[in-house]
């Protein structure tokens, strides 16, 4: 038996489906993506931001892809607005992207130890250790 309604999608739900399936076409954590939606024209509009780590920004990183940062970015769009209309059922228009460059984990050393960040206190003795069993 059906009743008779209607569904509706949140904007918070389209908005975090959206995030999600940039992350994903993106290959980054989807806490690094933010997206603002809109209506454009009777479609779906969003503004999508992703933070790249540099060396993947760069395009230095084997994670990074092939092709240049364009040509990830058109082809992410196009997966943006495939698997976006085929989550929510809504019709993507315009898909802005943004990249922004975020701050890359720090590089630990050879001997496997880490490097003290700048703010963080200096040792003198254990860094006095760690260079003479070097």
């Amino acid at each position: 038996m059906t009743r008779p309604g209607h569904t509706r999608i949140t904007r918070a739900a389209l908005r975090h489906t959206i995030e999600a399936v940039a992350a994903h076409a993106f290959r980054v954590p989807r806490r690094n993506v933010t997206a603002d939606l809109e209506d454009d024209a009777g479609r779906l509009a969003a503004a999508v931001t992703v933070r790249l780590a540099l060396p993947a920004l760069l395009g230095t990183s084997p994670e990074s892809g092939h092709g240049s940062l364009f040509d990830r970015s058109r082809a992410a769009r196009a997966a943006i607005a495939a698997r976006g209309q085929e989550l929510t059922g809504r019709t993507l228009g315009r898909i802005d992207i943004r990249l922004s460059g975020s701050k890359p984990a720090p590089a630990g050393r050879v001997d496997g130890t880490t490097v003290p960040s700048p703010a963080a206190p200096i040792n003198q003795e254990s860094t006095h250790r760690q260079r003479r069993a070097a």
